[in-house]
C-alpha cells in the first residue's frame, strides 16, 4: 500500500469532496428558479385587461410588488375577504426584507385587494343563489371572513 492510501480510498475521498459543492450549486439554482424574477405569469395572476380601468394601476403595483417572493396565487387564493385582515397581511409582507413594498405602496395594494375580495364575495353570493344553496354570511359584504372570526374567538 502507498502512503496516500489505496486507489479506492482516494477515489472515495475525491467523490465525497465533490458533494458539498454540488449541493451548494443545486441550492443556488433552486433558489433562483423559485424566487428569481417576477412570478406574474398568466396562470399566477389575473388578466389585467379584464379588470376595470380604475383598478388596473393598483393591480399592476400589487402584481409587481407581491410577486417578488411568492406566486400571486398565494394572496389571490388565500380566501381572505376582510379588509382588516388584508391590512395586517400587507403590513407583514411590507416588513419582509427585500419585499420592495413601501409604506406608500400599501394604499394602492389594499385598494386592489378590497376590489378583488368584493368581487370574490359577489361571485360566491351569485353562485350560492343560482344553486339554491344557503348563502354564506361570512362572505357577504357585511360579514367578516372566517379568518377574522377565528381570530376574535
Amino acid at each position: 500500500m502507498t502512503s496516500g492510501g489505496s486507489t479506492n480510498e482516494m477515489k472515495t475521498r475525491t467523490q465525497r469532496g465533490r458533494w458539498p459543492g454540488l449541493l451548494v450549486a443545486l441550492a443556488v439554482a433552486g433558489s433562483r428558479l423559485g424566487t428569481g424574477g417576477c412570478a406574474t405569469r398568466q396562470r399566477d395572476g389575473l388578466a389585467a385587461a379584464q379588470l376595470p380601468e380604475a383598478v388596473r394601476p393598483d393591480y399592476a403595483l400589487f402584481a409587481r410588488r407581491c410577486s417578488k417572493c411568492r406566486s400571486l396565487a398565494r394572496p389571490l387564493g388565500s380566501g381572505i375577504t376582510d379588509d382588516a385582515v388584508w391590512i395586517a397581511y400587507v403590513d407583514k409582507m411590507r416588513r419582509q426584507p427585500g419585499s420592495g413594498i413601501s409604506p406608500q405602496d400599501a394604499a394602492p395594494i389594499l385598494r386592489f385587494l378590497h376590489y378583488y375580495s368584493s368581487e370574490q364575495r359577489r361571485i360566491k353570493r351569485e353562485r350560492d343563489e343560482a344553486s339554491g344553496g344557503p348563502a354564506n354570511p361570512a362572505l357577504s359584504d357585511a360579514g367578516k371572513s372566517p379568518v377574522s372570526q377565528t381570530a376574535t374567538r
